[in-house]
């Protein structure tokens, strides 16, 4: 169960019991649309993006969809876009175009500004962010970029040429780099300019400053491979716990054709599989089915071989009713678009018109919001002038586990904010998953607690007195017998802004079931994305979802926090696994006849989607190649094949590509390189450590220096000495503080509880009368 989130299944702190949402005030229960108008955080905002690409647009989307105003002066050459993105137009749809004469005005109005984005030759250079925010006191200006400042200066912002360079495209299989069909860069470059921009919106509430925010796509990578790009100084058999390269998840072909994806890690999974199959094998009978460290990749999640051949006797619609009554979590693996009209996606108002097709949109939910006093000092208690991170102040508390719904606090943890996980007695589950725990905790401080008992629920009341910001993944049932509602947490703490993550939404007819990554995944056609067309789905070993929907929550959280400062509206936010599961389908669009555009496949050798924009074997290695125009296809066919007449890129096709495979095959990559160099084609070497190439830009000069802060950093755990890697804040701040050094790391079960009881008042004797009664740990 590496990494994956049983969000919505039975939670470590208790049962389930009916529970309402919002404050009671007008809200509405979808994602956005029935929250409209001056009720939405970013209401009153003016943007103006000056972007170019995929992850611009996204931005652009995510901060219209809560109330701002986006006015958009395009770039020359910015329509080569809708080429390369057929949602691109959708994207754009959400702005108010703007005349390029009228740019001055618009900056002296605007709050943000986006500048930068993704590389095309037909896309003249942009605007300077420094001069920006120089000229422009007060704007916020959001920099995209391809690589964190210091890092592959001139490299061009090409998310598959990051993918290569960064070595993320070695972390799937073992001997061969895969081409991801989802542009994780990407999502993680608009999700991180999101975080910083809504951060230094907050802190401008206080200081009355603008700064430059910086996100880079590698940036946006490290926030997908923080599990994998770790390194411990003592590490022990469970730091070892992470899904290793090459395995195979528990999806199956059955006897229809069509494919299902089971999970484990419930009470009993393999007993109940074994039943749902029919297969007479002894099991234990309290075998949850949890991953074998050091087995097969065939055999890691589960026997595969001997399921895979029961599975192939049965039909789908047979095994996924049999699993129902089992109790066992399964989902069929659709094909995308297939679950574009089930009814949760209206529940949660995620389907949206995109300039005349509907899409993906309102990712981030807004239930409703409480009246709060307007704060008068800092945007976190700092007071106007500022002084220490960002979100130093400001009091989280996280009643969370395994990893999305705790991601978020983590990533506010990163600015500064004073984050205390609070969990059961019992402990986390994911505590025996510790890369995948420490991704989503180092930073907090920790404390359990059974709040079931009489003294437990005062323990909490007092904790719900004292807290900015509560929040938690249980399912919509659960929260309100714990206490932590947003009903619950209001009657406490009138202004508290809560965050809930849920598997599928507050409501509809998936509102109760149980969400696991992988099962989102299969439902929503990213496995079969990720396989491409021809090959059987193919299920990524980073849980991206859940880091995909903390990164969303983390967002959701300064968007309420900023209209609590602002507009003295605490607001009642939520995000959800299927939420993440179609932002990550941004450019997928339907048409009102039913087809659908965007998403484009891959190939058969998951090496690209276009033979102009792959990934190429070489003699001694792989390269990735984008010749993103015309003029540079032209330039790689003259390069790859030399005297023969070209063809127009739009005309290559697999044929073309396998010509090219050959040509590769025989070269070195450095000649490779160097002759694509010379023609001016985009290309770069495929690194295999992501890790240990963070570490040599570190290591480049003789101190260290300030731009691989947001990217590699150090921390001091208790259980495993020095932490190395991607495990401080991964955006950028050109005057607000955010250290990455000396930091905490991941916190011990209990490892604050004395601690905190201080805090809320008790005395020694009476703290210690609650650990020997059993209340505490």
């Amino acid at each position: 169960m590496s990494g994956q989130d049983r969000m919505g299944a039975e939670h470590p702190f208790g049962g389930h019991s009916p529970g309402g949402h919002g404050d009671g005030n007008p809200g509405g229960g979808g994602a956005g649309p029935a929250a409209s108008g001056g009720g939405l955080p970013g209401h009153g905002l003016r943007v103006v993006d000056l972007g170019t690409g995929m992850a611009a647009a996204l931005v652009s989307t995510l901060l219209a969809d809560a109330g701002a105003v986006v006015h958009r002066v395009a770039p020359s050459g910015d329509e080569v876009f809708d080429e390369v993105y057929p949602a691109h137009r959708g994207w754009r749809s959400v702005t108010v175009p703007a005349d390029p004469a009228d740019l001055d005005v618009l900056l002296a109005q605007a709050d943000v500004c986006l500048v930068g984005g993704e590389d095309h030759p037909a896309v003249t250079p942009r605007h300077d962010a420094a001069d920006l925010a120089d000229r422009y006191p007060r704007l916020v200006v959001a920099h995209l970029t391809g690589y964190a400042a210091g890092h592959a200066p001139g490299a061009p912002a090409v998310d598959l040429l990051v993918q290569a360079r960064t070595g993320m495209v070695a972390e799937h299989f073992s001997d061969r780099p895969l081409y991801f069909a989802v542009p994780f860069p990407t999502y993680g470059q608009a999700m991180l300019a999101a975080l910083g921009v809504w951060t230094a919106l907050l802190e401008r509430a206080g200081s009355g400053r603008g700064q430059v925010v910086g996100a880079s796509l590698q940036q946006g990578a490290a926030l997908f491979m923080t599990p994998f790009w770790m390194r411990a100084e003592r590490p022990d058999a469970e730091f070892g716990k992470v899904t290793p390269k090459d395995v195979k998840h528990l999806i199956f072909q059955c006897a229809d054709g069509g494919y299902v994806q089971f999970v484990m890690g419930v009470p009993s999974a393999v007993a109940k599989l074994y039943r749902i199959l029919g297969i007479d094998v002894p099991v234990d009978p309290a075998d949850r089915g949890i991953p074998r460290v050091g087995a097969s990749p065939d055999t890691y999640f589960g026997d595969r071989p001997l399921i895979a051949a029961h599975v192939a006797k049965l039909d789908r619609a047979g095994i996924l009713a049999a699993a129902e009554v089992e109790g066992l979590p399964a989902a069929p693996v659709l094909d995308l678009g297939e679950f574009l009209d089930d009814e949760q996606l209206a529940a949660n108002g995620l389907l949206v018109d995109r300039g005349g097709a509907t899409g993906p949109g309102n990712v981030i939910g807004f239930l409703g919001s409480a009246r709060a006093p307007v704060e008068t000092d800092g945007p976190a208690g700092t007071g106007p002038t500022g002084g220490g991170p960002p979100l130093a102040g400001v009091t989280v508390l996280d009643f969370g586990s395994y990893v999305a719904g705790p991601f978020a606090s983590r990533l506010l943890a990163d600015l500064g904010a004073s984050v205390l996980k609070v969990e059961s007695l019992g402990g986390d589950p994911n505590r025996g998953l510790q890369r995948h725990f420490l991704a989503a905790h180092v930073g907090k401080r920790a404390l359990a607690v059974d709040v079931k008992t009489p003294e437990g629920a005062e323990v909490l009341r007092r904790l719900l007195a004292r807290a900015d910001v509560v929040m938690h993944n249980l399912r919509p049932k659960a929260a309100e017998r714990m206490g932590v509602s947003p009903e619950a947490v209001r009657a406490v703490r009138p202004d508290a802004v809560t965050l809930q993550a849920f598997a599928f939404g507050p409501t509809g007819p998936r509102a109760d079931a149980p969400g696991f990554d992988m099962v989102i995944q299969a439902l929503l056609g990213l496995e079969r994305r990720a396989g491409g067309p021809d090959g059987p789905p193919l299920w990524i070993r980073t849980p991206y979802l859940d880091y995909v929907s903390g990164a969303l929550g983390a967002v959701a959280v300064l968007m309420a926090l900023y209209g609590r400062r602002t507009a003295g509206r605490a607001g009642d936010m939520w995000v959800s696994l299927l939420n993440a599961g179609m932002f990550l389908l941004s450019d997928l669009l339907r048409e009102a006849d039913g087809t659908l555009r965007g998403a484009p496949p891959l190939d058969g050798a998951l090496q690209g989607v276009h033979p102009g924009e792959r990934l190429y074997r070489t003699a001694d290695g792989w390269i990735a190649i984008a010749a993103r125009t015309e003029e540079a296809a032209l330039a790689m066919w003259r390069v790859m094949l030399p005297g023969e007449p070209p063809l127009p890129r739009a005309a290559w096709d697999g044929a073309v590509a396998a010509r090219f495979d050959e040509v590769c095959a025989g070269r070195t990559a450095a000649a490779l390189l160097t002759a694509l160099a010379e023609v001016g084609v985009w290309a770069e070497e495929c690194r295999t450590d992501g890790l240990a190439e963070l570490e040599r830009v570190e290591r480049a000069g003789p101190e260290r220096d300030p731009a691989v802060a947001c990217l590699l950093a150090d921390r001091a755990d208790d259980r495993y000495g020095r932490l190395t890697g991607c495990l401080g804040p991964l955006v950028s701040f050109s005057r607000t503080e955010t250290p990455a050094d000396d930091l905490p790391g991941g916190p011990g079960h209990g490892a604050h509880t004395r601690q905190v009881l201080a805090e809320l008042g008790y005395t020694d004797a009476e703290a210690e009368e609650l650990l020997r009664a059993g209340v505490v740990r």
